[in-house]
């Protein structure tokens, strides 16, 4: 036994010799640097502890008791700074590591002076198997301490990687982690006096110790592979993951999916559907399903996320859990439907532009037509007398002619050609007037409430009003007789970009000080598919409809560089509103033309 001691020591040594050199190879990796040094301060203890072992003088014994400690109190700082880099914690800086080692030069300083003071070993007997006997001073108990927290320390660092470390890393930290049991579980036993004659098998034990690094670092690729944290990865991910077994309990979520969600440590082990509510109809099962399309509500309007359900796997090819992925597409889904309103907006410019230049053709040509039935039929009318059967022929002819520019007249204004004289008009006057000879007329069957203030616009009264008459007239009939309410707003109002980019029609309009006026009715209101087509030509829900009418309103609002609105339900009513630049507004836009 005695022999076979200091064989152990040896070659636990000069193993360890051969990982301080090796793993200088390995340069770029975290914690080469302290662990080489680690596995130098190991080969001085061990091999110091071979000769100490095989002396046979009191002297020669305690001058290699000297020599091993400067690989005992080199060992727990050296294996603190490995674990701390090893581990990625980076609170060590520069000054922290050199305050480590102030309590180890002091002891090694102790230890070589210890003849003086007696601080390390108080008395030193051989028993007659040539073993030394060592009886411990003050100082020795408060090093041994020190070293025990150092070591304590970077143990429970190497712990916390392995706890958040993949499977992959978990072998190599799991054997770094005995590595360092081993040899100081062996110390404590000689401290303690458990073994037999003062026998101390910390040498030895870092034998062992020295064969676990030696597997760690060639057999499991220690520092081949760079241990990476959990949150290193998982919650750094801009997307929320949530982890759920099958009991839809969260097991485990990231810092996102926690930002998320406003949860804190409690959400574990809580169900699924109480803390993401929004979620509670997700299904799952085995399979892996494509990227679902889900709306979060939130205090500052809805949020759009891709969710995908991917199912968990063990070793054992089991069903564990299930993992959810959130990616968060609110911007990517707003963009894509502005792009989309863009383009109908586009869209219909370029259709109600083709309508319109086809409109101004056609009426062009009608009217032209209709000058010549017009001046023919009067020359007519000159020639035939009041009382023969053709007068009333040729007067029929007339109003048939009339009623034809009627609709060339509607047609120029859906073109948005205006062909009256432009002037100042109070809006409000204007209405009043007209609702004094419509409450006769279409007020009839319902009721006509108004409200107004004097606003002044710049355009052709004949046109507005035109717009104000269709409106009022369309609204009176969509309402019930008995219980049928029309009401009419006029007044002012400043409206932003954002305002005319919710209108149907308008939206390059200016931002700025408007008149408008609204007509509202309790009707029936309209349906989407009936909504989109209102303002087409030719398109009526009336039996006796030509279809021009609100056609012409849009090309008279937009002739006016005016906005308008509809808003609808089918059973709530509807509501019309046109928007005309103020008159003051355009004379600033005038003036500054000039200028």
């Amino acid at each position: 036994m005695t022999s076979v001691i200091p064989t152990l020591l040896f070659i636990g040594g000069g193993l360890a010799l051969l990982l301080a050199v090796g793993v200088q190879r390995r340069h770029g990796a975290p914690g080469v640097r302290p662990f080489g040094w680690l596995c130098g301060a190991v080969a001085v203890w061990c091999i110091a502890g071979g000769f100490h072992a095989i002396a046979n003088a009191l002297t020669i014994k305690l001058f290699w008791a000297q020599v091993q400690y400067a690989g005992i109190v080199s060992v727990p700082p050296l294996w603190l700074l490995f674990a701390a880099e090893y581990a990625g914690v980076g609170w060590m800086e520069r000054a922290g590591r050199r305050l480590l080692w102030i309590a180890p030069a002091a002891t090694l300083m102790l230890a070589l002076t210890n003849d003086r003071h007696h601080a390390i070993w108080t008395d030193v007997q051989m028993t007659p198997g040539g073993q030394a006997i060592y009886s411990h001073g003050w100082w020795f108990w408060g090093a041994a301490a020190y070293n025990y927290v150092l070591v304590l320390g970077g143990t429970l660092l190497l712990v916390q990687a392995l706890r958040r470390s993949p499977p992959i890393f978990r072998g190599q930290i799991l054997a770094v982690i005995i590595a360092a049991i081993v040899p100081w579980a062996g110390n404590l036993a000689y401290v303690l006096g458990l073994l037999p004659s003062g026998f101390d098998a910390t040498s030895l034990a870092f034998t062992a110790s020295g064969g676990l690094l030696a597997w760690a670092l060639y057999m499991n690729h220690l520092f081949d592979l760079v241990p990476v944290a959990r949150d290193m990865v998982v919650d750094s991910l801009e997307d929320a993951v949530i982890v759920v077994d099958s009991s839809r309990r969260i097991l485990d979520m990231n810092a996102r999916a926690q930002r998320l969600v406003q949860a804190e440590r409690r959400w574990i082990g809580q169900p699924f559907d109480t803390v993401v509510p929004w979620l509670s109809h997700t299904v799952f099962d085995a399979a892996a399903h494509a990227p679902d399309m889900r709306i979060m509500p939130t205090p500052h309007g809805h949020r759009y996320y891709d969710v995908r359900v991917m199912p968990v796997r063990s070793r054992a090819g089991r069903l564990a859990a299930w993992a959810v992925l959130l990616r968060d597409v609110t911007d990517q889904r707003r963009a894509a439907d502005e792009r989309d309103a863009f383009q109908a907006r586009v869209q219909e410019q370029q259709r109600r532009e083709g309508l319109s230049i086809l409109a101004a053709g056609l009426a062009h040509d009608f009217n032209n037509l209709l000058a010549g039935i017009v001046g023919n039929a009067d020359l007519l009318a000159m020639q035939v007398p009041a009382a023969s059967d053709m007068s009333s022929n040729v007067g029929a002819i007339l109003l048939g002619a009339q009623r034809a520019a009627d609709l060339v007249s509607k047609m120029l204004a859906y073109a948005g050609e205006r062909h009256g004289t432009s002037g100042r008009i109070d809006l409000d006057q204007l209405v009043r007037e007209m609702l004094d000879l419509l409450r006769a007329s279409a007020g009839r069957h319902c009721t006509i409430e108004y409200r107004g203030e004097p606003t002044v616009i710049q355009g052709d009264s004949t046109q507005v009003r035109q717009v104000a008459m269709n409106l009022i007239i369309n609204a009176a009939e969509a309402v019930d007789e008995s219980t049928g309410v029309v009401t009419v707003t006029v007044g002012s109002t400043s409206l932003s970009g954002r305002q005319l980019a919710d209108m149907q029609f308008g939206q390059d309009a200016t931002p700025g000080l408007y008149a408008f006026l609204e007509v509202r009715d309790n009707g029936h209101g309209m349906d989407t598919a009936t909504l989109q087509r209102i303002f087409q030509p030719f398109f009526t829900t009336k039996s006796d409809g030509h279809g021009l009418g609100l056609a012409a309103v849009q090309g008279i609002v937009l002739g006016h560089r005016g906005a308008l609105r509809v808003e609808t339900r089918t059973g709530s009513g509807s509501r019309f509103c046109v928007w005309f630049p103020h008159a003051g507004v355009i004379a600033d836009v005038v003036s500054l033309a000039a200028s």
